[in-house]
């Protein structure tokens, strides 16, 4: 199954970059193999992420090794990466907000699709 980045995930891709550049004590491609593992995992194995929060179609896969997880759905034959997830803090609310708003529709990512 293909993986595909929402804009929405784009702020996150930054942080995750700028968080690792700016602590140099942590291992930057470390981290990149982790996304890159993460991202072949959910290609091959898409419901391999947990339900997040209250909403139906969307979920968390955790990126081993970091502070980080992807927040994604699954439609027509894709993993829609909504976002790059700091799970320290609340910025996925607007991405959501976002993706249930307008990308949806946008992209044709029906709430009932798997």
């Amino acid at each position: 199954m293909e993986v595909r980045y929402l804009e929405t995930a784009e702020p996150g891709l930054r942080w995750f970059r700028a968080y690792y550049r700016q602590n140099p004590q942590l291992d930057l491609s470390k981290a990149i193999n982790a996304l890159i593992r993460s991202e072949a995992i959910l290609a091959e194995y898409p419901m391999s992420g947990a339900s997040y929060e209250d909403f139906t179609t969307v979920r968390e896969f955790k990126v081993q090794g970091t502070a980080f997880s992807l927040l994604y759905t699954v439609a027509q034959d894709a993993v829609w990466i909504i976002d790059l997830r700091d799970q320290r803090g609340q910025r996925s609310a607007e991405a959501l907000r976002l993706y249930v708003r307008e990308l949806r529709g946008r992209y044709g990512i029906d709430d009932n699709a798997q």
